[in-house]
């Protein structure tokens, strides 16, 4: 039966893809006057604002075949790494590219070839690097373990006749810490049996729908916690669909009045904490240990310009086996420190180890007399403000600090400048 529903779907979702983009002027033309067209513009319709899709191929919103907007509700924050499953023409996947920024990716996750092909020319016409769609199954999702910041989809989860695995698999590819936020069809009551076993139904993202509490239970036994589920559409069935509900009598529509909504559900995977001293310790580098530093700086695409000069001013994080897990470095210039090159293994993200980095490079400074601090950062401006860090103008950074600094080059436009009193 699952591959059945597989098969329907990836042909239904074929057919309306390459059905818009051959004869369809927008959502609601006339020669789509398909089954699957009537079953979810009234789910489809006025999701994204036009300050969202400014730059976005103009004809890309009428092939989201979405319930809602995950990127408009999903915090993303630069240099993150998401995944959209069932990114079909790529829309939610170029819109967390463009949140996350250059230094962050965005990965789109497709079953259907006529959907990546849709997905990379739009891709194209963006100009949006930062993008790598995938061909695949979200039940088998193709990507490492401990990989991904943030998972979102767009009214794909409910699709799938085993979404155990899909979620198992969820939690498999984030990081520790790491979150889920999607957009899905939901059920607060049970639908008759004749509509849960019609497969237009489940190509329409209603037959294979979840009850909402079993959403949950599901997420749970999986391992996730914080979970969530937040109604953000109920819909008419009289007008959902002709075909999905047209065999269904007067007293059977009644039942079911209320019970489709679309939801947003939120779920983590649990943070694992590593604990200096006994996981990893924190030293100072040594010149041994500049080919590991760079190699990290550069993983991370940062610059490693004057990092040999400084590393006497430089900590790392290591493993009992001497594994590098995380950097933090300083510049001096009298009282005036300048911090750099902030970066952890991704292997070991969301694990307190940056947080302890910078403790210890505070509490370094503060023993060497240095009493203010400042930084350049693309993408961690939120996170060192929970240090006490504030933003600050260039020209406040002091102009001997930033002569001998190799980092005086720094896009002005692209970096924030923060400073803090170390006390």
């Amino acid at each position: 039966m699952s591959d059945t529903i597989r098969e329907v779907v990836r042909n239904k979702y074929a057919k309306a893809i390459t059905g818009r983009k051959g004869c369809c002027g927008g959502a609601g033309s006339s020669c789509c006057d398909t089954s699957l067209s009537k079953a979810t513009q009234k789910i489809t319709g006025n999701l994204y604002s036009e300050a969202e899709v400014q730059g976005l191929p103009a004809d890309m919103i009428a092939t989201s075949f979405g319930c809602g907007n995950p990127t408009a509700l999903a915090e993303l924050y630069p240099g993150e790494i998401v995944l959209d499953l069932g990114s079909g023409a790529g829309l939610d996947v170029l819109l967390s590219a463009k949140r996350v920024g250059p230094y962050g990716k965005a990965y789109g996750l497709d079953m259907t070839d006529e959907m990546l092909e849709e997905a990379r020319q739009n891709q194209k016409k963006s100009g949006i690097a930062n993008v790598e769609f995938l061909k695949g199954h979200i039940e088998d999702i193709p990507l490492p373990d401990n990989s991904v910041d943030v998972i979102i989809s767009n009214c794909v989860i409910n699709l799938s006749a085993d979404k155990d695995k899909v979620l198992k698999e969820c939690f498999r590819v984030l990081k520790p810490g790491g979150r889920v936020a999607v957009s899905d069809i939901v059920l607060k009551k049970a639908l008759p049996l004749k509509v849960q076993q019609d497969l237009i139904a489940w190509a329409g993202c209603i037959a294979g729908a979840l009850r909402d509490t079993e959403y949950q239970g599901k997420l749970a036994n999986v391992g996730f916690g914080n979970i969530e589920v937040q109604v953000t559409r109920v819909y008419d069935v009289t007008d959902v669909g002709v075909e999905v509900f047209s065999h269904l009598s007067k007293a059977e529509l009644a039942q079911v009045e209320g019970a489709v909504v679309s939801a947003f559900i939120r779920a983590h995977k649990p943070k694992v904490t590593a604990v200096n001293g006994v996981d990893y310790e924190i030293r100072q580098a040594t010149a041994n240990d500049l080919t590991k530093v760079q190699e990290l700086l550069v993983s991370a695409e940062l610059p490693t310009a004057g990092v040999e000069n400084n590393m006497i001013h430089f900590l790392l994080a290591t493993s009992k086996s001497n594994e590098l897990l995380a950097v933090i470095g300083m510049e001096r210039s009298g009282a005036n420190g300048l911090l750099r090159s902030l970066v952890t293994d991704p292997n070991f993200c969301k694990r307190g180890i940056a947080a302890e980095l910078v403790r210890a490079a505070l509490a370094v400074a503060r023993k060497q007399g240095v009493k203010r601090l400042y930084l350049m950062t693309q993408t961690a401006e939120k996170y060192m403000q929970k240090f006490g860090f504030k933003i600050i103008e260039r020209q406040e950074i002091p102009e001997d600090l930033l002569k001998q600094s190799e980092l005086n080059t720094a896009c002005p436009t692209c970096s924030t400048c923060m400073s803090s009193e170390v006390v």
